[in-house]
């Protein structure tokens, strides 16, 4: 029966707070997912409920030892395990490195579970608005501080065995920002053709190009 009583009277306040995880992991993964990153929509949720869980945790362990229990050493192990898996959503390739956006939003959100689960969702609500704010807003400001974006064109062939082709190039190409990279691929004449638009004024933003001329069977024309 005691438990019970325990059950119901912390019901409440888990539904409020995993409500509040899900939907600010919900709204941060959206924008992740119009984007085309790998840590989306749903990705984004389950951090950020697992984090509120983990410090849920810790303040009912805290609260039935009622002493000698510190619920903010779960939380630093959270922050701890999040790094490994911010670690995975970095590559490095050729000298350059992408996904430092998304780990450092995989960090935020875990941020953000934990300040819900620590017993203040509005806070978590707040700070969801801003890192919206800044993922949104400010690709909007960047033109304007580093310069708009130039666009050039490439017509690339490839040979297309078994499809194999096809797959590297998607690998690549799905990673980056569609509003600096625009692509189509056809077949024509028994290869693969690939028409890129791309942005050539920054180098951040066209690094990828050589990961595609590094795939078997490239062969530039003029676009």
């Amino acid at each position: 029966m005691e438990s019970s009583g325990l059950l119901l009277s912390v019901l409440p306040g888990f539904v409020l707070r995993g409500g509040f995880a899900v939907l600010c992991g919900g709204a941060i993964g959206v924008e992740r997912e119009r984007r085309g990153k790998p840590a989306g929509f749903r990705t984004n949720i389950l951090i950020c409920l697992g984090s509120t869980l983990y410090m849920l945790v810790g303040d009912l362990l805290a609260g039935e030892a009622k002493a000698g229990v510190d619920p903010t050493r779960i939380a630093a192990q959270v922050v701890t395990g999040i790094g490994f898996l911010g670690a995975g959503a970095i590559l490095h390739s050729r000298g350059a490195v992408t996904g430092l956006t998304s780990a450092a939003t995989i960090w935020v959100v875990a941020g953000i579970g934990l300040l819900i689960g620590a017993g203040f969702p509005a806070l978590g609500l707040v700070s969801t608005v801003l890192v919206l704010l800044t993922l949104e807003l400010l690709v909007r400001v960047e033109p304007r501080i580093l310069g708009r974006c130039r666009m050039g064109a490439l017509d690339l062939r490839f040979d297309d065995p078994q499809g194999r082709t096809r797959a590297a190039l998607v690998f690549v190409l799905a990673e980056q920002d569609p509003s600096t990279c625009h692509y189509t691929l056809d077949t024509e004449n028994g290869q693969l053709r690939l028409t890129l638009r791309y942005c050539e004024q920054h180098a951040a933003h066209h690094r990828y190009l050589a990961d595609l001329l590094d795939v078997s069977g490239a062969a530039a024309r003029p676009a």
